[in-house]
Parts: structure tokens; C-alpha cells; sequence
């Protein structure tokens, strides 16, 4: 297991697509966040990808190349990772459907626009799909797989 610091920067992109991929997963059944917050187990998942979310997109704000085509979004992106680590019972239910229904396909978008002009994460789904195939993740390989195929 490499450490973050020799971590690459395409990992920290992947990350951010595994999480809204398990966010979107965990909150299909439900009709809104309070029905979300409800239900323990997912809203805890769900939270646990959104500060996966935040974490690496600090990480990755830090990277000058990211950085600059970054939109000014993701460092509320970061803030709300805070929130959410340092806050966790005053955490909006209403907020957080809103971010689920409204926000994540926008960033799915961006990051997949900066990344097909900016970066090649190929060696780096490879890597990520190995690591979940080890934990027999077939969803998300799944996932992972489907991505590397449209050649980001």
C-alpha cells in the first residue's frame, strides 16, 4: 500500500469517481434525504464518501495543474468535507439531497472534462481496478472497468 504522500495525483481523481459512483448507489432507494438519514448504515456510507470527496479534492488543489482548471466549486466541495467531519449531527438532511440530486453529476462532469484534457488516469484504473477486484468489489470494478473502456 503506497503512502498518500507517494500517492499519485490520477488515484486522488479515481477516488473522487468511486465515491460519487457509491454515493448515487447508496441513495437510490431512497426519495429524500430525511428518508436517507433514517437509515443509518447508508447515511454513514454516504457521509464517509463525501469526506473521501473533500479529502481528495484538497489533495488534489493542492496540484498546480489541477488546481488551475479547478472550479471555484471544489474548495466548497473541501469546506463541506469539514462540515462534515467536524459537525456530524448538525449536518442539513435537506442539504445533503440536494448535493445528491443536484451537485454530484456536475462534479462527475467537470472532473470528467478536466481529466480527458488534462490527464491520462489509465495506469491508475488499471492499478484501482486490481485493488478491487482483490477485495471482490464486483460493483465497483464494474464501475471502474466501464470507465477505463471510454478511455479517460
Amino acid at each position: 500500500m503506497r503512502s498518500k504522500n507517494a500517492r499519485d495525483v490520477e488515484l486522488f481523481i479515481i477516488d473522487i469517481f468511486i465515491s460519487i459512483y457509491k454515493i448515487k448507489s447508496y441513495t437510490a432507494m431512497f426519495r429524500d434525504g430525511h428518508q436517507l438519514q433514517g437509515n443509518s448504515l447508508h447515511w454513514d456510507a454516504t457521509m464517509r464518501a463525501f469526506e473521501i470527496i473533500g479529502e481528495s479534492l484538497n489533495y488534489l488543489l493542492e496540484n498546480e495543474s489541477f488546481e488551475r482548471l479547478a472550479p471555484s466549486y471544489f474548495r466548497k466541495i473541501v469546506n463541506f468535507r469539514n462540515v462534515i467531519a467536524h459537525g456530524y449531527f448538525g449536518i442539513d438532511a435537506d442539504e445533503v439531497w440536494d448535493i445528491v440530486t443536484h451537485k454530484l453529476d456536475n462534479l462527475n462532469e467537470d472532473l470528467l472534462s478536466m481529466v480527458s484534457s488534462q490527464f491520462n488516469i489509465q495506469d491508475a484504473l488499471l492499478f484501482t481496478i486490481q485493488e478491487y477486484t482483490e477485495r471482490d468489489d464486483k460493483n465497483s470494478v464494474e464501475y471502474l472497468q466501464k470507465l477505463f473502456t471510454q478511455g479517460l
